[in-house]
């Protein structure tokens, strides 16, 4: 009888911390997506109100934002694509 108890009682304390950690990580991951796609759209504003300057070095510095833009990109299409086969 104590056995079940105290096994009964590591599964559920266990599972709820296993839940609890899961929660935390997934708020995380969603807290990181955000801030992610935020920087991305800064930096396409960034892009194209240098692009339409007419000085070489802000032309120059629209140019070097790609290095930045095309992982960004590249982790928001990760993420539209996962939440498009969640939904399905």
């Amino acid at each position: 009888m104590i056995s079940t108890i105290t096994t009964a009682t590591t599964t559920a304390t266990t599972t709820a911390a296993t839940t609890a950690a899961t929660a935390a990580a997934i708020s995380q991951a969603a807290l990181f997506g955000a801030i992610g796609v935020v920087v991305l759209i800064a930096l396409l504003i960034a892009k194209e109100l240098l692009s339409a300057s007419e000085n070489d070095k802000a032309q120059l510095l629209g140019r070097l934002t790609s290095v930045a833009i095309n992982p960004l990109l590249f982790a928001f299409l990760t993420i539209v694509f996962f939440k498009v086969v969640e939904v399905l």
